[in-house]
């Protein structure tokens, strides 16, 4: 019996697969800090922060180049990674809960990973949407909005980019 292949961490025989498909996002580390000339987030060790003490550090160890952070691209070419729609009636009575919640979600995910971030917030009839630049940002704010005021939550994954839809209705 022939079984077919298997892509188990190998895109092909000796290579590794891509952790991410974002474009977004750096291919390799940088030796040198890279500063964000738009958030002042910096680029270090293959992670972007924006600790103040992290910063001193990393500049005293390596030279420092400006550049502009992906979340800061994204928001340039009004690309976003995830889309969070919430509609009913019940988001009318408490649109300023459910805002508040949702801009504490976001701030409390950006102290960990400032590439996450709500790049705008609209509202068309009886339909607030709100674009992120990270999928998982825009998945946390669909379960925390569905721990907090229940109804009903969809998503819908892109297979080829890295994209989330999130619906929540109540």
């Amino acid at each position: 019996m022939t079984r077919g292949p298997r892509k188990i961490g190998f895109e092909e025989m000796g290579k590794m697969a891509e952790r991410s498909t974002d474009v977004y996002l750096p291919k390799g580390g940088s030796r040198e800090v890279t500063l964000c000339s738009k958030c002042n987030a910096f680029y270090w060790n293959k992670r972007w922060s924006t600790d103040a003490a992290a910063l001193t550090k990393a500049q005293a160890e390596a030279g420092t180049a400006k550049a502009v952070c992906p979340a800061c691209q994204r928001m340039h070419d009004d690309n976003p990674a995830g889309v969070l729609s919430l509609s009913g009636d019940y988001l009318l009575q408490h649109e300023n809960d459910i805002l508040n919640m949702i801009k504490h979600v976001e701030a409390v995910t950006r102290a960990k990973n400032p590439l996450a971030r709500i790049m705008e917030i609209n509202q068309e009839n009886k339909v607030l949407t709100i674009s992120t630049t990270d999928a998982k940002l825009a998945q946390k704010l669909g379960r925390e909005l569905f721990k907090a005021h229940k109804g009903e939550l969809h998503f819908l994954w892109s297979q080829a980019d890295s994209f989330v839809r999130v619906n929540w209705t109540r």
